[in-house]
C-alpha cells in the first residue's frame, strides 16, 4: 500500500511540474541579435516625446523595470488614452524630445498559455532628478511568413530613437524554458 500512495505522490508532482513548465512565461535574452545588439549596452536619445506608464496587469515579468515607455509611433499608441480611463495604465510621466534613454538588455517573452511571443528592451531613464527602471515592447511576428516557416519574420516598428524606420526582417530565437 505504501509503494502504492508514493508512486501516486510521485506522479502527482512530475504532473504538477510539466503543468508549470508548460504553462510558465518563459524568457530568452535577445541582446546579441540584430537589431538589439546594435542598442544593447548604448544610450541613446529619444527624440520624440515619450510617456511612461505603469502597467496594472505587467506583460513581463522583469524585475527592476516596473514602467512601460510609449512613443507616438508604437503600436499600441491608439489606445492609451483608453487605456488610461479605463484603469489598465496609470500615466507615470512626460519626457520631452532629447530624453536619454540607456538600454541594458533585450528579452524575448512566451507565453506558455498563448504561445506568442514579445519582444521587450530594458533600460533606465534619467529625468528630472529621478531614474526610471522601464521596457519598451519592441518587434512584431508577421504570422504570414512564420506560418510559411521563414525565419526572419520579425519586423520592427520605428522606435523613438531611430532616425528612420528599419524595413528589414529579422530571425529571433524562441523563448527557452528555463
Amino acid at each position: 500500500m505504501g509503494i502504492i500512495i508514493t508512486i501516486g505522490l510521485v506522479a502527482m508532482l512530475a504532473f504538477g511540474f510539466f503543468l508549470y513548465a508548460t504553462i510558465k512565461t518563459k524568457s530568452t535574452r535577445i541582446s546579441q541579435y540584430p537589431p538589439f545588439k546594435q542598442w544593447a549596452g548604448k544610450t541613446v536619445i529619444l527624440d520624440k516625446q515619450t510617456v511612461l506608464i505603469s502597467e496594472k496587469v505587467k506583460l513581463y515579468p522583469e524585475n527592476g523595470y516596473p514602467y512601460l515607455l510609449l512613443d507616438s509611433l508604437h503600436p499600441d499608441w491608439p489606445y492609451i488614452e483608453e487605456r488610461i480611463q479605463l484603469g489598465d495604465y496609470a500615466l507615470v510621466e512626460r519626457f520631452p524630445a532629447g530624453t536619454s534613454f540607456h538600454i541594458e538588455k533585450a528579452v524575448q517573452f512566451t507565453g506558455g498559455v498563448s504561445g506568442s511571443s514579445t519582444p521587450f528592451v530594458f533600460g533606465k531613464i534619467q529625468h528630472g532628478g529621478k531614474r526610471y527602471g522601464t521596457a519598451y515592447q519592441w518587434g512584431t511576428m508577421d504570422i504570414a511568413k512564420f506560418m510559411d516557416k521563414v525565419e526572419a519574420s520579425w519586423y520592427f516598428h520605428q522606435a523613438p530613437w531611430q532616425p528612420k524606420a528599419d524595413t528589414v526582417f529579422y530571425a529571433l530565437p524562441e523563448a527557452r524554458w528555463w
